[in-house]
């Protein structure tokens, strides 16, 4: 009887520890809900909202593969030219920012600028090219 009570207790305590540890969510858990990505150009101006698993996936993938790199020589913010705004949104409500420049700088969340390839920042366009918005 003893042992049946000590087992009880046993595997009382570890469930009491897993649903507190269930509650807070660590920021490697979250995961990414939606993308916003403003387009400028001018006097042209779009915005796309994308929830979809798989526009979702690919447009992450596209960040990933970015690889920004070195400090420009010149101040993107004078650089003329077409610019993303790219928002992610996370389950737990918080955000991340991009802003990619000219096809050949990014912004991230407050850090400073950084070059990009330009023949891969041209992939940006053809991913969404051929992805509709999921919200209008």
């Amino acid at each position: 009887m003893k042992k049946l009570v000590a087992i009880f207790v046993l595997i009382s305590l570890l469930l009491c520890g897993c649903g507190r540890k269930a509650t807070q969510v660590p920021a490697q858990c979250r995961t990414v809900t939606g993308i916003r990505i403003t387009f400028d150009n001018g006097p042209l101006h779009t915005e796309r909202q994308y929830t979809a698993s798989a526009k979702v996936r690919a447009i992450l993938n596209y960040l990933r593969w970015l690889d920004p790199y070195g400090l420009p020589e010149e101040d993107p913010e004078t650089v003329s030219g077409s610019s993303f705004a790219i928002t992610l949104q996370y389950s737990d409500g918080c955000e991340k920012h991009y802003l990619q420049k000219a096809d050949r700088f990014l912004l991230e969340d407050g850090k400073p600028w950084r070059r990009i390839d330009p023949a891969r920042a041209q992939t940006l366009s053809q991913i969404l090219g051929q992805m509709a918005s999921d919200k209008k």
